[in-house]
């Protein structure tokens, strides 16, 4: 199932009520003065949250009943897709008994820099103490290098590690080119 398409208003709307309104606002901020650098490789900073986006993401995962989540790379989205995770583990922990999986209602992160891993994890962590969750979706915030290699002699990106599950929803927002 396709998300339906909503206005900037709306999305921002839906937001907020949801409890972020940070994220609202962190959407709205300016990008700093070298964002458009030839060289990305210098800019350090966590990107500006992309409304729009960070909407079709939570909606694919609530209307397709998304349960286990392998995310490559961290930021907004790891927020949102626990967040998905959360409402459907409130709704459905229930019937998904029924089921055989070994990772129901968990999300997945596998980052290669530490410092964008641990702002994705915090950032999680503050959300649910904000909003006193309670029964959260298990998190497991991995790290590992990744490498260049060939595959079938295309040159690709591989992770070293990789964490054991089995997801039925993967977004691929890493790694970085320069890594």
């Amino acid at each position: 199932k396709l998300p339906k398409k909503k206005s900037n208003k709306e999305i921002k709307s839906f937001f907020k009520k949801k409890g972020l309104e940070f994220l609202v606002l962190a959407s709205e901020s300016k990008k700093p003065k070298n964002w458009k650098t030839k060289n990305e490789k210098l800019v350090k900073i966590t990107y500006v949250p992309e409304l729009k986006d960070l909407y079709r993401l939570y909606n694919f995962i609530i209307l397709n009943k998304r349960i286990t989540i392998l995310e490559f790379g961290s930021g907004w989205s790891s927020l949102i897709s626990f967040l998905a995770l959360y409402e459907l583990k409130k709704n459905y922990s229930r019937k998904i008994k029924e089921l055989k999986r070994k990772n129901p209602f968990e999300l997945f992160i596998l980052e290669n820099e530490k410092k964008f891993l641990n702002i994705s994890k915090n950032r999680i962590i503050k959300f649910c103490k904000k909003n006193k969750l309670k029964n959260i979706p298990k998190i497991h915030c991995c790290f590992s290098e990744v490498e260049m290699t060939l595959y079938e002699n295309k040159i690709a990106t591989q992770y070293k590690n990789f964490p054991k599950c089995n997801p039925d929803f993967i977004y691929l927002d890493g790694p970085g080119q320069f890594n």
